[in-house]
Parts: C-alpha cells; structure tokens; sequence
C-alpha cells in the first residue's frame, strides 16, 4: 500500500520567506480495497468567504436564554493593535506580543469585507485609527526615545494549548461577561492574542519618527484568501 509523503520546508527555507504567506492545502485519500488514491481538491467561494467572515465577524446576537443574552464571536471580538518602537528584532512565530509595545488603544476600528467578482479573492480589511493627542511623541530625544518600529494586530484566538495530534477535535468554549453568555466558536481557550506583527524588522518598512501630540496615525492591515 502507497503512502502520502509531504515535503516539509526546513527552517532555513521558511526563514528566507519571513513568515509572511500562511498557505492552505487540502489533500485527499481515497482508499478502497489495497489501493489508496492521493488526490488534490479545489477550494469553493464558500470556504473561502467563510474564513474572512469568521475572521472579521465580531459577534452575532442568537437571542435571550436563561436570562442571559446569547452571542456567538469570531476572531473580532476583542479586535485591536498596538504600535511599537523596537526596530531590531525580528518576527518569528513563537511571538506572543510586541517587542517595545505602546500600550495605547486605536481610538476608531474599521472592518470592512471586499470580494472580486470572479470570486477567486475574498479579503477581510482592517483600519486602526489614533487620533491626534492620543499617541506620545515617538522620535530620538522625544518623549518616547526612538522611532515607530512595529504593528500588532490582536484578534480573539486559540490558545493552542491542545497535544498534536488532537483527535476529533471539539474546540468550542464560552465565558460569561455580565449579562451575556458570549460563545467562542470554533476556538478553545480563547483569549486576545497577536495574530500579526508587521515590523521594521523584517523589512516592511522603514522606521519613522512621529508626533503624535499633533499627527493622526492610520494602521490598514488586510487577511486575504485566493485561489492561485
């Protein structure tokens, strides 16, 4: 009996791409009898639309039980970034927060969710607004000594605190926040955590000095499923 064989990249290749493309797969057994068939799928506009709703969806109102208010969230719940000034360390996916975070909330947070017509691009779009005065003044000498080095956008995740191989998962969870009953589905363990750092670093851009004593600062950040 044949066997499927995955060509796992090594670390250094994975390195070279800097973590910036999370690839998604689907491959196929058929078994009958002795022989097994290996075969590739083909991705629908309904998955693909399903993933960035879930991904910019904040909560959805399921009506009143027990009392309590029912609401089911996605990864939005909770949604926010941060900016930070470190301009030297670079990301790797072990990262659990920024490395020289501004702890200072976006004063506006915009989500939108954008389809092409042929259906092959499904995007979930995200704008962090902060308005003037609410950011110090970032630059060497200033009153926060340095320069604008890293974005993080923080999305309601999985803890990942399961043993691989978790066998037929069942990851739902829900917490109570005063009079709502607010289920996580499908995540587990769920909490506000970095889902993506966009960093100097790492070459996304330059580092720059701002006063935002006096400056509005706008964050895009974008979740993008293709067929390619």
């Amino acid at each position: 009996m044949s066997s499927i064989k995955i060509k796992a990249k090594s670390i250094s290749e994975k390195m070279d791409e800097n973590f910036t493309k999370i690839k998604i797969g689907g491959v196929a057994e058929i078994i009958h009898g002795d022989e097994v068939i290996r075969c590739k799928n083909k991705w629908t506009r309904y998955f693909m639309s399903s993933i960035i709703v879930f991904i910019a969806n904040d909560f959805t109102y399921l009506g009143k039980l027990n009392m309590r208010y029912e609401i089911a969230c996605g990864m939005s719940y909770k949604l926010t970034s941060r900016i930070g000034t470190n301009e030297s360390v670079a990301t790797t996916p072990d990262m659990t927060d920024l490395v020289s975070k501004i702890d200072i909330a976006p004063n506006s947070i915009t989500r939108r969710l954008i389809k092409e017509p042929d259906y092959t691009l499904y995007i979930a779009e995200f704008v962090f607004t902060w308005d003037a005065g609410t950011l110090p003044n970032i630059y060497i000498g200033g009153e926060v000594d340095g320069k604008v080095g890293e974005f993080g956008v923080y999305l309601w995740l999985d803890d990942d605190s399961w043993t691989t191989g978790l066998l037929n998962p069942a990851r739902g969870s829900y917490e109570y926040v005063q009079d709502y009953a607010v289920y996580e589905i499908p995540l587990g363990g769920a909490t506000q955590l970095l889902a993506s750092r966009i960093a100097s670093a790492d070459g996304a851009f330059d580092p720059f000095e701002f006063y935002g004593s006096i400056d509005p600062l706008t964050f895009k950040w974008r979740f993008q499923v293709a067929i390619v």
